[in-house]
């Protein structure tokens, strides 16, 4: 079997790449991680190990080239890890395992590169590279899954604090799926559906191109009304960035009504949803609320269904309105291994004994 660093992931054959690990959907997906080989804020590097020529770990590390976090949120400090266990986590000082951007991750190993024995093994590669450069491992926006694996791979000598959670629909590809859910759920469905059907609004499906000369500063405004300030430019970048991926669809969902004008992005990729950014203009009111549950919930759950799409991402904010529509949350996480633990994962010697 053979193990190895490489600087691109065209080293590796995407199809292979992205059944390793689908938990983190398009974020950690081939082509996305190949768009971020590009930004310049920091250095790609990947560990592959082949056996013969089927893949069975490819894991992405990152090395910031800034004094400073280019997203705090990737900051280990700001984690509220135990024992102050992320302050001696600066850019200077981590190398970042698995992403660095998007906040989620994924842990690009199959269930053999998953067992204690031979995770332990990839992560004493990685502790190496770490050590060599005073660096600690940082493990952004892992999944429970990951987490578990990781922990028992280093004898639970990682650090960890909860980021956050994911909110995820599943099932809307079956039929019956409305009538599956809790009664409580399917009444709050049908409320919103009456409310809907109380305003008069016109409703439509388009390209980002077609929306974007409105759509990018009505997103920078609603982030702004949720305290996440983000200019109209940045805004447009990034939907640059996914327009440019091959491997992901782009659409917006628009509904209008008097005096309001609101929009909803969405990304596909490999047959799940991703319910992406809102924009919505005017104040709290019953008609706002009317095209806030059209766009967030119900326009994304007709497209799934009439498309058989059967998984929807719906993101890790406002749990409850999401909850009430049948959403389940699944966590994830942020962890680090101290420099000293790092330094002394580097050494082991039982990982150069199976290697003889």
């Amino acid at each position: 079997m053979a193990m190895d660093f490489t600087s691109t992931i065209t080293d590796f054959d995407q199809q292979q790449f992205d059944s390793l690990d689908r938990a983190a959907g398009f974020a950690s997906s081939y082509s996305r991680l190949r768009q971020k080989e590009a930004d310049p804020r920091w250095v790609s590097r990947y560990l592959g190990w082949f056996d013969d020529c089927l893949l069975k770990a490819a894991i992405p590390v990152y090395r910031p080239r800034m004094k400073s976090w280019p997203d705090m949120a990737y900051d280990p400090r700001s984690w509220n890890l135990p024992d102050g266990a992320g302050d001696e986590c600066s850019p200077e000082a981590s190398l970042m395992v698995g992403g660095c951007s998007d906040r989620r991750t994924g842990l690009h190993a199959d269930a053999e590169a998953r067992t204690p024995g031979q995770l332990r093994r990839l992560l004493v590669e990685l502790a190496r590279a770490a050590a060599d450069e005073d660096r600690c491992l940082v493990f952004p926006y892992m999944y429970t899954d990951a987490r578990d694996a990781l922990a028992l791979a280093t004898d639970d000598r990682i650090a960890w604090a909860e980021l956050g959670r994911e909110a995820h629909v599943f099932g809307l590809s079956d039929p019956q799926w409305e009538s599956r859910l809790p009664s409580k759920v399917r009444n709050t469905l049908r409320r919103d559906q009456r409310k809907i059907a109380a305003v008069p609004m016109t409703v439509g499906e388009a390209s980002w191109n077609e929306v974007h000369s409105w759509a990018a500063e009505l997103i920078s405004s609603h982030m702004a009304g949720k305290g996440n300030q983000e200019i109209t430019e940045f805004v447009s970048l990034r939907y640059s960035d996914m327009e440019s991926n091959p491997d992901v669809g782009l659409m917006a969902f628009t509904a209008q009504s008097a005096g309001l004008r609101g929009v909803q992005t969405i990304l596909l990729w490999q047959g799940e949803m991703e319910v992406y950014e809102v924009g919505l203009t005017g104040d709290d009111s019953d008609e706002r609320f009317a095209l806030y549950v059209n766009l967030l919930f119900h326009l994304p759950f007709r497209y799934a269904q009439a498309r058989g799409i059967d998984h929807i991402r719906l993101g890790s904010k406002s749990e409850t309105p999401k909850a009430a529509r049948g959403a389940v949350f699944e966590n994830y996480y942020g962890g680090v291994l101290g420099l000293d633990e790092t330094k002394r994962l580097a050494l082991d010697s039982k990982v150069d004994a199976w290697n003889r």
